[in-house]
């Protein structure tokens, strides 16, 4: 039976390809220095995406998974995993549609297209004893620089849609990854980890008819992250549960920001309220819990909740009122699931589902407003930086067991060195904000893109 292979823990990624805009034409000119304090908060929720991991071709699963990509969500599996192994996974190719209506405006729509470009960590695990397994890694500076140019963003400003042309470089300044897992038995195990990424970036915004800079942004961003995790196994192994916690979250941000627009006064005030809070410390903000059942060895189930705690001191610059407010946040549980089955020798068959929960509630106006779901987020998923939440996601492929290892005389232990994945997921995302938001629209979001993977056991 082969071994499954499904983790890549994204730094940062973004698409290339094509993409068109269909809009009410309107000047930016009037409303530039507005414009500003919308494009800063986006940059800063591109470059501080999360280090969550890619399984897609099941569900994104980890909690009780014995691959290294699974370790590193759960550093306990490291010690159930077989033989010492690398593996990564990747998005290939994906077709993206964006869409919005906003009452009294004419509906946006964007089309996506294209390579998609991640970098991403792969998951290596050496066994060192048949209990214990560790892994990591050290990636010093890339000198290669990523980058991305997009035109013809909508934004959504005081109730009027204007567009904007964004140009991001990053580099990465450095990664590295921990793992170790330490099965106590045959049934019982726990581990710690934790990983660590660094990027610095250059962001220029300009207007999308006279092609005016409104600003130049240069920055660097950190975030490093520490888990513990256990596992323990029931009825001869047909039964497996794992949990784990994020015991430390930690993000540094410098930036430094030129702009025609800024030249003090309000202005400048403006601008620290909207750039402070990047720098934060967390303890104990995420927990996941998962369960595998086994019922024959062909066969094979994985379910899992992931509880994520959000910071209700979060604030933001709202685009109705120019203001910094508070974001209206709420704590949230992601749902994954996935199957394996064993069709045969060389082959198992892989299904995936995720649902995953928008921590951005709908907002509101008044007395005691709040900073909700809307222009932001429809942003990111219109410049092809992240899914726009709250979506499912659906998967499908296979894995194919390529290269055999050689057979020891008196080992019973046959196994697949070199393993290939791939598949095709769906993702979709239907959001609806009533009169009572802060921004009243209807978003919807919708993917198909091709995956692929390896996994390599020595």
């Amino acid at each position: 039976m082969l071994i499954g292979l499904h983790r890549a823990s994204t730094v940062f990624g973004a698409a290339v390809g094509t993409s068109g805009a269909s809009i009410a034409a309107t000047s930016l000119a009037s409303k530039s220095k507005h414009n500003f304090f919308i494009l800063l908060p986006c940059l800063w929720t591109a470059t501080s995406a999360s280090l969550a991991p890619a399984t897609p071709l099941l569900g994104d699963v980890a909690a009780v998974y014995d691959s290294p990509e699974a370790a590193v969500d759960n550093p306990a599996n490291a010690g159930f995993i077989v033989h010492s192994g690398l593996a990564g996974s990747a998005e290939g190719m994906k077709s993206e549609k964006v869409a919005a209506r906003y009452p009294g405006l004419e509906p946006i729509t964007i089309q996506n297209s294209g390579l998609s470009v991640p970098l991403a960590m792969p998951g290596i695990v050496y066994k060192a004893s048949p209990r214990l397994g560790v892994g990591g890694f050290v990636v010093p500076p890339v000198p290669y620089t990523f980058e991305v140019t997009k035109k013809k963003l909508p934004v959504i400003l005081l109730g009027q849609p204007f567009y904007l042309n964004a140009k991001v470089k990053a580099q990465l300044l450095g990664a590295a990854s921990f793992i170790m897992g330490y099965r106590l038995s045959n049934n019982f195990g726990i581990g710690i980890g934790g990983d660590y990424a660094a990027v610095k970036f250059n962001a220029v915004m300009s207007e999308f008819q006279s092609g005016t800079t409104l600003a130049v942004v240069d920055g660097s961003l950190v975030l490093a992250n520490a888990i513990i995790g256990a596992r323990i196994m029931l009825a001869n192994g047909r039964i497996g549960l794992g949990m784990a916690t994020s015991v430390m979250q930690m993000q540094q941000a410098k930036l430094d920001i030129s702009s025609p627009l800024i030249n003090g006064g309000s202005a400048q005030d403006s601008l620290k309220a909207a750039t402070s809070g990047l720098n934060k410390q967390k303890s104990f903000t995420n927990m996941l819990v998962g369960l595998r059942l086994k019922p024959n060895s062909s066969l094979t189930f994985m379910g899992e909740v992931r509880y994520t705690r959000s910071d209700p001191e979060q604030e933001s610059v709202s685009i109705i009122n120019l203001k910094k407010e508070a974001v209206d946040v709420r704590d949230v549980m992601a749902i994954r699931a996935g199957v394996v089955l064993n069709a045969a020798p060389r082959v198992n068959l892989l299904s995936g589902f995720r649902f995953e929960p928008s921590p951005i509630g709908p907002g509101r106006l008044g007395d005691d407003p709040r900073v909700g779901f809307g222009t932001m987020e429809f942003l990111m998923a219109a410049a092809g930086l992240a899914p726009l939440g709250e979506y499912y996601m659906v998967a499908g492929g296979l894995q194919l067991g390529v290269l055999q290892a050689p057979h020891k005389q008196g080992s019973n232990d046959r196994y697949w060195r070199l393993i290939i994945e791939g598949g095709l997921t769906f993702t979709e995302a239907s959001i609806g904000i009533d009169e009572t938001g802060e921004m009243p629209g209807a978003y919807y979001y919708r993917k198909i893109a091709t995956v692929g993977g390896l996994k390599f056991n020595f």
